[in-house]
Formats: structure tokens, sequence, C-alpha cells
């Protein structure tokens, strides 16, 4: 006969059996997010997407971390992809400077950069065909997580701490394993919800 288990040794079996059926799409975190990067090359997460979804303040992976050749073929391929970025005229980017003891207008020029980059050297040098493939918008509203959907699947999402740069807040990978249980499909409404309140550029 197997053992007997204490009522303590039951109720950690129980719990973990519990985050396991709940949370068992998170696939692996990072304590930061130069940890995940250096573990998870841009490259292997969108060289083969088919669709590419990013919210956050300067979407800096998509447009800093991955070449602008490789992501003008995405788009010539047929890769859809969608850019939300906080807005940089907006209170929220006002808001997140002071949280995170930048000088006024710091986060403002860059992601104002980004922004103009994308549409400088990736949205004017597409074909006419491609060119709906990339859509920009900005959204204004307290940040909370970067969130990046990659062909419905794959969620790498990176929360945005109080007095911390970007770049040291953990980073938690997301596989989907349900339609509507898990991690996964709580982010992909946030991303949603998002996008529906924000306005193109």
């Amino acid at each position: 006969m197997p053992p007997k288990l204490d009522p303590d040794e039951m109720s950690d079996l129980n719990v973990d059996q519990l985050i396991l059926s709940r949370f068992s799409d998170v696939s692996a975190v990072y304590a930061s997010r130069a940890e995940f990067m250096s573990s998870m090359p841009v490259q292997s997460l969108f060289d083969s997407a088919t669709t590419i979804r990013a919210s956050g303040l300067s979407l800096n992976m998509l447009c800093h971390q991955y070449g602008e050749h490789s992501m003008r073929a995405l788009l010539e391929g047929g890769t859809q992809i969608e850019c939300l970025f906080l807005d940089p005229d907006g209170s929220a980017t006002r808001h997140r400077e002071q949280e995170e003891n930048y000088a006024p207008g710091r986060l403002r020029d860059l992601t104002r950069l980004n922004i103009q980059t994308l549409i400088d050297r990736v949205v004017n040098c597409l074909s006419p065909e491609a060119k709906p493939n990339l859509k920009l918008a900005v959204y204004d509203q307290t940040i909370r997580f970067n969130i990046t959907l990659i062909d419905d699947q794959l969620g790498i999402i990176q929360p945005y701490l109080y007095s911390q740069r970007g770049l040291e807040s953990p980073t938690f990978v997301l596989r989907r394993r349900w339609e509507r249980q898990g991690l996964f499909p709580v982010f992909e409404a946030i991303y949603t919800s998002l996008w529906e309140g924000g306005q193109e550029v």
C-alpha cells in the first residue's frame, strides 16, 4: 500500500495540482528582459511568424532587436503585424517617465522615434500589396504590461514595475494550451481591449 500523506502534504499536493491545471501554459519565467532575450533571440520568435500582435510602451523588441530588413521580408510574405504604442504625447507616458525617474520627454522621444522609424524604414519601403499588413496605433492608458502574441499560440508578457526600467522587469513566456483557460486568453483579451481602444497612426 502507498504510504499515507499527512494533511500538510495533501494540502501541498492540492495546491500544486491546482496551479498546474490552471497555469500550465506558463512555459518559462525570466528574472529580466535581458535574461529572456539572451535565452530566446527575437529571430527565433519572429522569423517564421504569420501574425504578431504587440502592445507596450516603445516596443523595443520589435523596433530595436529585430532588423528592418527581416520585418519587411515578413510583411512582404504576408505576415500580419500590429504595433500598439503608448501614446508619446499622452498623460500615461508622462506618468511612466516619472515612475522610472526619467527627465520629461525621454520616453516620449524614444517612442516617437520608434514609430517614425517604422513608418520611414518599413512602411514606406513596402510594396502596395504589403503595406496593409503592418498596422500602427497608439493608446493612452496606465501601462501595466508589454504583451507580444505570436501566431495566437505564443505570448511574451512583461510587467512594468514601479520605479524600475522595463528592461529590469521579469518576463513570462506563455504557450497556449486551451481556448479559454490559462493565462494566454487573459492577456489576449487585455491586448484586444487595448487595440480596440487605440487610435491608428
